[in-house]
């Protein structure tokens, strides 16, 4: 393995030494930022980690995978301090078989879980389709094989900085993954469809952390995973696109409308699967998260799912324009895009129409390579990300939560304890003035009454004194004014709507040992071994850990069938959000309601942000 010092990723993933006291039967991985983000604007924070994974290196195309689970078992005197990598021969499959409109698939079932892989749900976005809405998938002649992920979409380098697993790339990689359960049932299933993290730039839905069978066995559910562009192919705005407009597309948020597609998909074929299409639960963690919150306000995703859940991001604080506003404090998209077709030497040309054929032309690794890439764009206060384009998504999301224009659907979202440890690792923050400079490079402010509003804040809420030390205060602090409080804002917004749905926000607080090791506690993403009880590397599973993982699948289960996480096993009852209990639930070993959570410090960065109007968190979110 590379040294750190050596790699070029964004994050590097590294060995470490064990921890006194820890058993350790294999290398377990840390993660480090690259030194070369050094302006840690909210913004650029958000985009890089706010799913862990990495900005662009030169591609890695080929790949091999890591999935081993890791398994820490009892011992005498501390079980959840015992690592045991031992592994047993995995149980045969057999062959399964389904039909769809587009042919017939031939997948595998293995533990009493179906499941159907690389099914293509749209066509392969090449071509004269890049930078184009999805169009429907091609049928096929005969039994199409279903037993392999297809290719996961371009991005740089294509490996999961956490686990260490790598993954073949194409530029044809509409495709989604799905797991069933095998046992007939009398009514069709709920169907629990995840969109993957990845900060709009890296990621991909076949990750063994995402593996769907185990939460398809334990939920009785069909578990649908897919893949969507990202960065320069699935983001990209420019004025030229705008000729290409339609009544349902507008330039710039391709990676969203595939995200549709698939759900378009899921509508029409999943009953074939043994899924029911008008019970549909729409979930995703951190860019994920935020993708399903942009579907709540996008007029082309409504009646497309009935439930959602939002991991660690909300898009309430979300703005990205197209075009230069008066009030704009980012780069606007369209600008972006024109430094990008610069960069490939098509800016130049003489028509809109010659600088598409020119940028459709060029391959994806000069697409990939070529500047601004996205870990540049911290530099530049700009993101490759979606953006208010006044057609998928016609206003801010702010604006329409407080309008009451948001799909209203029962809703659970939460956040975890740590979310603000893995954006500072390389951070030096040891007293009051390298925090307080940390903070305004955090929020880079004009304003010269908002930053005074803001050192208030700070002095109050945040104030070193409270925590273990400076860096400590300003991890709490980011973990709450990008995480915690816009989630809480989000809530707060959908409860007092008239004839509102159901609220639920929890805070997942069970640290991992593997959490522990890396030195980030529970950190952004740590949830997701628990949801999907999937325990791979740096992920270790316990008997503790064990029962999270049920109580937590058991509650997402209840939600995606009923509305409702509270039924069996889920003691004490948890309490929907509302306006005067400002309750969450606090996931653990021994879970616990909490009222007015935060409330003080919450209420303080929802008035600020208010006296903002919210441009200054333009691309919050993951």
């Amino acid at each position: 393995m590379a040294s750190c010092a050596s790699r070029r990723d964004l994050c590097a993933v590294c060995e470490c030494p064990p921890r006194a006291g820890l058993k350790y039967n294999r290398a377990q991985p840390t993660v480090q930022i690259h030194p070369s983000i050094t302006r840690h604007s909210l913004t650029a924070i958000l985009l890089t980690l706010a799913t862990s994974h990495c900005g662009p290196t030169p591609a890695t195309q080929d790949a091999s995978v890591d999935s081993t689970a890791v398994d820490a078992s009892p011992s005498t005197d501390a079980a959840e301090d015992t690592v045991d990598s031992s592994t047993e021969a995995g149980p045969s499959e057999t062959p399964t078989m389904a039909r769809v409109s587009s042919g017939e698939l031939v997948g595998a079932t293995r533990e009493g879980v179906r499941r159907f892989l690389g099914i293509p749900y749209a066509a392969a976005p090449t071509g004269p389709r890049r930078w184009r809405a999805p169009e429907p998938a091609s049928a096929w002649a005969t039994p199409r094989m279903a037993t392999q992920h297809g290719p996961s979409c371009p991005q740089s380098p294509a490996r999961d900085p956490l686990s260490g697993q790598t993954f073949a790339t194409s530029e044809d990689c509409l495709t989604l993954n799905v797991w069933t359960p095998e046992a007939p049932s009398a009514t069709p299933r709920p169907v629990m469809v995840f969109v993957h993290g990845g900060g709009f730039v890296s990621g991909t839905g076949s990750l063994s952390l995402y593996d769907g069978a185990n939460l398809a066995r334990s939920a009785g559910a069909v578990v649908v995973t897919l893949n969507y562009r990202l960065g320069q192919l699935g983001f990209l705005a420019h004025s030229a696109l705008r000729a290409e407009q339609t009544s349902n597309a507008g330039p710039g948020n391709y990676g969203l409308l595939d995200q549709q597609a698939a759900l378009r998909w899921v509508r029409d074929e999943v009953r074939a699967l043994g899924g029911d299409p008008a019970n549909v639960t729409l979930f995703g963690e951190s860019a994920g998260s935020l993708s399903v919150c942009l579907h709540m306000v996008a007029p082309g995703s409504r009646g497309l799912f009935h439930r959602a859940i939002g991991q660690s991001a909300s898009c309430t604080f979300f703005v990205n324009t197209l075009s230069t506003t008066p009030d704009a404090r980012f780069q606007p998209a369209e600008s972006l895009g024109s430094l990008f077709s610069t960069a490939l030497r098509c800016e130049s040309r003489a028509t809109p129409a010659e600088v598409l054929a020119c940028l459709r032309s060029k391959s994806v690794d000069e697409v990939l390579m070529a500047e601004p890439r996205p870990a540049e764009l911290n530099i530049r206060d700009a993101r490759y990300q979606p953006s208010v384009d006044g057609v998928v998504l016609p206003m801010r999301p702010w604006a329409m939560f407080r309008a009451g224009m948001s799909a209203n659907v029962p809703f659970m979202s939460g956040t975890n304890r740590d979310e603000g440890t893995v954006f500072s690792l390389t951070t030096s923050i040891a007293n009051e003035t390298e925090y307080r400079a940390a903070v305004r490079a955090l929020l880079p402010l004009r304003d010269t009454v908002l930053n005074a509003a803001l050192n208030d804040i700070l002095t109050r809420y945040w104030p070193i004194a409270m925590y273990p030390s400076a860096k400590d205060a300003y991890n709490a602090f980011l973990g709450d004014v990008a995480f915690v409080c816009p989630a809480r804002a989000q809530a707060r917004m959908m409860a007092s709507r008239a004839m509102a749905q159901p609220v639920w926000l929890y805070h997942f607080t069970r640290e991992n040992l593997g959490g522990r090791n890396l030195g980030l506690g529970v950190f952004h993403s740590a949830e997701l071994p628990y949801v999907f009880a999937n325990f791979v590397r740096p992920f270790m599973r316990t008997p503790m850990d064990a029962t999270v993982s049920d109580l937590v699948v058991g509650a997402w289960a209840r939600f995606a069938r009923t509305g409702d996480p509270n039924g069996a096993g889920l003691a004490p009852a948890w309490p929907s959000y509302s306006m005067t209990n400002d309750s969450l639930y606090v996931l653990d070993v021994t879970p616990r309601t909490e009222n007015a959570f935060r409330q003080q410090k919450c209420d303080a960065i929802d008035t600020w942000l208010m006296d903002l109007d919210s441009p200054v968190m333009a691309g919050a979110g993951g």
